[in-house]
């Protein structure tokens, strides 16, 4: 059912909030895509943390209710960051959100490479203020020497975090 419910919300907020979103999917493997939304997408307000859906890894299992706000509604509430409009989530109170700062604490990042560009499921986040992640949404964490992504992520070639995470469907 919360899946449905976030489902519902993805799609009204893709349909109502612009028309102009840059969707694009991407195989991850022979059975899922990946949805991933860049311009013009809504705001992610998720127990309080703010984030794009292109930034966040967010188990569907975990949230608990989701509320869509849009136009001048939105705008009012959370700020011009929401202009195209807003999802606030609420998740379970066991569920644990990682922002950019607890993730490198939490997997032991160091000084040095918290500097490297971040790749979440192949996908450049070049917002990493708005990284936020479910932990139990996370598979693994690596630092890779050479980032081997092309399409869709353009980075420069180099060392990158590469996070693969549980992905929203």
């Amino acid at each position: 059912m919360k899946k449905l419910l976030f489902l519902l919300a993805l799609s009204f907020t893709q349909l109502s909030f612009a028309q102009n979103f840059d969707i694009r999917t991407a195989p991850t493997d022979k059975n899922s895509k990946n949805i991933f939304i860049k311009e013009n997408a809504p705001l992610v307000i998720a127990n309080g943390n703010k984030t794009y859906l292109y930034a966040s890894a967010l188990n569907v299992n975990n949230i608990q209710s989701i509320n869509v706000f849009k136009g001048e509604n939105a705008t009012n509430r959370f700020g011009e960051k929401a202009k195209n409009g807003a999802l606030e989530m609420t998740f379970k109170p066991e569920t644990q959100l990682l922002n950019l700062q607890s993730f490198y604490l939490e997997y032991k990042i160091s000084k040095e490479n918290q500097s490297l560009p971040i790749v979440l499921n192949k996908h450049f986040v070049d917002e990493k203020e708005y990284l936020l992640l479910d932990k139990s949404a996370i598979f693994s964490v690596k630092i890779l020497d050479e980032q081997p992504f092309v399409e869709p992520v353009l980075l420069p070639r180099g060392k990158a975090i590469y996070i693969e995470a549980m992905e929203m469907k």
